[in-house]
């Protein structure tokens, strides 16, 4: 029986050269390859490996046979803490008889053929700091090269390369060693972080005013901006546009505002351009892989994913002239990410294969990706700097079988790794018949992939486990093809919509808010902005939102689960009712919160899971504080370009609440290597320091409890006593002073109605001494009848229920206190907002539902 279904295999590998640069489908060969597997070809052998990716396993690994077209395996897969992810990062070297993997961090892990068995080497300090890890060998040369995102403020926005000698097992950087050139790319970079500050103000002064002009102070602190922006380095040749900015600002009309506005982002796509032009050295990317190009010697990257943009861009290194320089191909595939790239040996070029383009679907849960179509091989001659294509392929029609279905997928829990098509070449196999010019060497390239299986339940094209073969001819190419499908080099190809920061930066005028005109103590929904990007995919899920009182707006950061977990800031004014972001939203792709290495390519974090309360501003250094380390600029409208903080504590999603005070920023949180709980205050310079509260602090949970500044008594009220998930808490309060460090436990009168499941979010309301709880009474929203505003009188130490209509309360909305309008809010994870006049003068505040 197996010697019959070798003939059919080599049968059907025969078949294959009959039609040159088609697919055919291996019988009775299932690969069993899944997601993230990696495929690698071991000519020593005669032999391609699969690495087979594990989520709790480390990775088996299965041998193919090219000749009999037959899988068998070869290493079982010992049990390995955290599972095995070989994607883009592993390669074989035939001088070791070795694989060698990273598996998204600084650790090396190597399987030697003849011990058939994974051994770890200890953490590399070079490797430290980056993402997104890609991995290229060079046999000759007896070097590895490993390429990802540098993490580390000097050099964030930029690859860091880094070179493994075999021999020596020895890692070395390849940094820029030019000073003159590492100069003139700081100052761009410098140049770029100053037009950003701009922008940010320039959007700040529009959308805060309703008539879209900003002050005069602002306008002119603009106008200084401008003057010390053409003093730097590096600003020469763009001083005409500078110029232009700052003539528009003083225009003092709305359209020119935002005309200014789009004129500072053009600006700063052009530095971006100009850095990326100077700079010897590809710009940070995920999902794009590196291979060595036998042929030249050279290795290749070509596009990936920025997180807001996919770009198109070839890069060759050369190790030994330890050099990147950009390729200067007339004509490159389109934009995208998550390709695969194999070296051909035989005709001495690199076949791409597949890959994925962002999407700009707004419906909820929509996956924020889409396969590339048509698939698309592609040919690269590095010596020549050319691609050709081989060949193309519509994505399948339900039941068509005929070709592989779209292999590149996101997968995981948090589905934030990609998994690429698992593609290897092997040189050998009968040549193509009645070649046109008869120039045809006698042996070929050909392909085989090995297809893992398609089980998403978004996915169109559900397959399993398969194998396949092309037979590759680069004398018979798709010149129509190549012009249609491909593009100018070095394109970015950015989403559309709400996912582009000019959505909102419409000239719209705005509904006028009337917060002049509200009653007392009674919630009104207050009107739409002109343009809302927190719809569908893009709603805040599950978080708070802060007050930032030193520019009176509403910053909003959340997501998760079903929606994006983008790092992008939503600013909401209750001066003119826009909504507005900093930024083009980055894509994290994680279905569950996060998006891999906890932050972006340029350092910006991730949602993570939800964002419950884990952040808050603070008004001593005028800056949103992260739980996680991260700081983010309300004015500038973008995060810090620096490394996250030291947390001294553990940070949990499930067990981190982070709150507002004049002091500072403070954590609750749980100690590290302890299952108690504990305080700390944030310092912009000292960074977190302990409180050591005094007395027995419980754990938060991230809805349970919350924590507010009682402004009178400087002291921190905590909520949820004796709560928890799904448990009703006490009715008691805990107060924190920052005088004594003393802990206390308040019993309030009438404590029923500070009974909570949901406490998170709570109000100071300092102009009445009250506390509101955001969650009504009676909890749930099924409840039919009147549901009350529950208000802590701290003066008295007791509750009351206020009749102030129905309000959004719960997981997906923030409330606030705005000192300077005596205003409550309550802002929902849908960019709606809802507002309330505080007058405790005419407030009605009720000991029992019930007369």
């Amino acid at each position: 029986m197996r010697h019959a279904l070798c003939i059919l295999a080599a049968a059907a590998l025969a078949a294959a050269a009959e039609t040159p640069n088609a697919w055919t489908k291996l019988p009775d060969a299932a690969s069993s390859s899944r997601p993230g597997s990696v495929l690698l070809a071991a000519p020593d052998f005669q032999q391609l490996l699969l690495v087979v990716a594990g989520e709790k396993d480390a990775p088996q690994v299965r041998a193919f046979d090219p000749a009999a077209g037959t899988w068998s395996d070869l290493a079982p897969a010992p049990k390995q803490k955290g599972g095995f992810f070989p994607y883009y990062q592993a390669a074989y070297d035939p001088g070791t008889k070795a694989i060698y993997c990273l598996s998204g961090g600084p650790v090396l892990h190597t399987f030697r053929m003849e011990e058939k068995a994974w051994k770890a080497q200890p953490p590399a300090p070079e490797l430290e700091g980056m993402s997104w890890h890609t991995m290229a060998c060079d046999p000759v040369g007896k070097r590895l090269v490993v390429v990802g995102a540098d993490k580390k403020a000097d050099n964030l926005g930029w690859l860091r390369t880094v070179v493994y000698d075999i021999p020596s097992g020895r890692w070395t950087r390849m940094d820029v060693m030019d000073e003159q050139v590492a100069r003139e790319h700081r100052e761009l970079v410098a140049a770029k972080q100053a037009v950003i500050d701009l922008r940010g103000r320039i959007r700040l002064a529009w959308y805060r005013d309703p008539k879209g002009v900003g002050t005069d102070a602002e306008r002119k602190a603009l106008s200084e901006r401008c003057d010390a922006l053409e003093k730097m380095p590096q600003i020469a040749p763009f001083v005409s546009t500078v110029a232009r900015i700052a003539a528009l600002l003083d225009q003092k009309d709305a359209e020119k505002t935002l005309a200014a506005l789009k004129q500072a982002h053009e600006l700063q796509r052009r530095l971006e351009q100009a850095a990326e032009e100077q700079y010897p050295v590809p710009c940070s990317r995920r999902n794009s892989p590196l291979i060595c190009d036998p042929a030249s010697r050279l290795f290749v990257l070509f596009g990936g994913d920025h997180e807001d943009y996919l770009m198109n861009d070839t890069w060759l290194l050369d190790l030994d002239k330890r050099a990147w320089r950009r390729a200067k191909p007339d004509k490159a595939p389109s934009p995208r990410a998550g390709h695969a790239l194999v070296p051909l040996p035989k005709c001495g070029r690199v076949a791409l294969y597949e890959g994925y383009i962002q999407s700009s679907s707004t419906d909820y849960g929509a996956p924020p990706y889409a396969p590339l179509a048509p698939r698309q091989l592609w040919l690269f001659d590095a010596k020549a700097e050319r691609w050709d294509l081989a060949a193309s392929w519509p994505l399948p029609i339900k039941d068509d079988a005929s070709t592989p279905g779209p292999l590149g997928i996101f997968d995981g829990y948090s589905s934030d790794r990609f998994c690429p098509p698992a593609l290897a070449a092997v040189g050998g196999g009968s040549a193509p018949r009645d070649p046109r010019d008869g120039d045809v060497p006698p042996t070929t390239d050909r392909l085989i992939l090995a297809a893992h299986p398609l089980t998403l339940w978004f996915w169109r094209w559900r397959r399993p486990a398969e194998t396949w073969t092309l037979q590759v001819d680069p004398t018979r190419l798709d010149a129509e093809g190549r012009e249609k499908l491909g593009t100018q080099p070095n394109e970015r190809l950015y989403r559309t919509g709400p996912f582009v920061a000019a959505f909102c930066e419409v000239p719209d005028e705005p509904k006028p808010v009337g917060l002049d005109a509200l009653p007392d103590n009674q919630w009104v929904r207050l009107p739409d902005p002109p343009r809302n990007p927190c719809q569908g995919c893009r709603q805040r899920d599950w978080g708070t939102c802060v007050w930032d009182s030193d520019r009176d707006q509403i910053l909003l950061w959340g997501g998760g689960h079903c929606v994006r977990s983008a790092s992008v800031v939503a600013h909401w004014s209750p001066a003119s009712g826009r909504i507005v972001e900093g930024y083009d939203a980055d894509e994290p792709y994680g279905a569950n919160g996060g998006g891999g290495f906890d932050s972006s390519l340029l350092n910006r974090p991730w949602v993570s899971a939800h964002n419950y309360n884990h952040y808050a501003y603070d008004p001593k250094c005028k800056l949103l504080v992260s739980g996680r380390g991260y700081l983010y600029d309300p004015e500038r409208m973008d995060w810090l370009r620096i490394e996250p903080y030291a947390l001294p504590f553990a940070f949990s999603w499930g067990s981190t609440v982070v709150e507002t005070s004049p002091h500072g920023a403070v954590a609750w949180a749980k100690k590290r290597n302890s299952d108690d709980a504990g305080l700390w205050l944030f310092d912009r310079e000292k960074g977190w320091s302990d409180l050591e509260p005094k007395g027995k602090l419980f754990l938060p949970y991230c809805d349970a409890h919350g924590m507010v500044y009682d402004s009178k008594r400087d002291r921190m009220i905590l909520s949820g006593v004796g709560g928890g998930y799904s448990k009703l808490s006490s009715g008691d309060l805990l107060a924190f002073d920052f005088q004594t460090k003393e802990l206390s436990t308040m019993t309030p009168e009438n404590s029923e109605f500070s009974r909570t499941n949901n406490a998170r979010e709570m109000a100071y309301i300092e102009h009445a001494d009250w506390v509101l709880i955001g969650e009504l009474y009676p909890r749930g929203e099924k409840v039919k009848g009147t549901r009350y505003t529950r208000v802590y009188d701290c003066a008295k130490n007791r509750m009351f229920l206020l009749d102030a209509g129905n309000v959004p309360d719960g997981y997906a909305v923030g409330w606030m206190y705005d000192a300077a309008r005596k205003l409550a809010y309550a802002f929902t994870y849908r960019g709606e907002a809802w507002a309330m006049k505080v007058n405790p003068a005419t407030a009605k505040l009720l000991d029992k539902t019930t007369p």
